[in-house]
């Protein structure tokens, strides 16, 4: 197998707060960390959750899913 047949798999994003929505193809067994890096955002400022459970940033995704990315927003009180 050559490098541009490569597996690849589709996995639907759900971006929040923007409320928007993505299908990426990205690498087969490719992980949170992986989907992160391919939307160009900080893996420590965002949340990935699969169905209502939060999922480690090195968890494999799987082909046709679904992953919500949440941003993580901070702050304090003056």
């Amino acid at each position: 197998m050559t490098a541009s047949s490569a597996l690849r798999m589709r996995i639907t994003v759900e971006l929040f707060p923007a409320k928007q929505s993505k299908v990426l193809e990205i690498p087969d067994r490719a992980t949170g960390l992986d989907l992160a890096r391919a939307l160009g955002l900080a893996p420590d400022a965002h949340i990935l959750v699969r169905g209502e459970s939060p999922i480690p940033i090195d968890a494999p995704l799987h082909d046709r899913e679904r992953i919500r990315v949440i941003s993580v927003v901070s702050g304090g009180s003056r």
